[in-house]
C-alpha cells in the first residue's frame, strides 16, 4: 500500500469498471476491479478524516520500484504521506 492525500491521486477507470464495498463501521470504501476483483484502493468515508487514502502500489504503471522512497512508521503515529 502507498498512502496519499486524495488530492495527489488520479484514478483512471472507465465508467462501471470498478465496484466499491463497505462494511463494519462504514468509515472506508474499498474499490476493486469489477471484472477481475483486484483491489485498487480505499478511500475514507469519514468527513473528519478524508485527507488520506491507500493505493495498491502493485497496480502502478511505469514505476521503477527500486526508486520509490519508503517511510516506515509504527501505525500509532500521525499518518505520513508520500509527496
Amino acid at each position: 500500500m502507498a498512502y496519499y492525500s486524495p488530492t495527489k491521486v488520479k484514478i483512471f477507470a472507465e465508467s462501471g469498471a470498478t465496484d466499491e464495498y463497505i462494511w463494519g463501521d462504514k468509515s472506508i470504501a474499498f474499490v476493486r476491479c469489477s471484472n477481475c476483483g483486484c483491489f485498487s484502493h480505499w478511500r475514507s468515508l469519514d468527513p473528519n478524516q478524508n485527507d488520506r487514502m491507500g493505493v495498491n502500489a502493485r497496480l502502478f504503471t511505469n514505476v521503477e520500484i527500486d526508486k520509490i522512497r519508503i517511510r516506515h512508521f509504527d501505525g500509532a503515529n500521525t499518518w505520513q504521506y508520500l509527496d
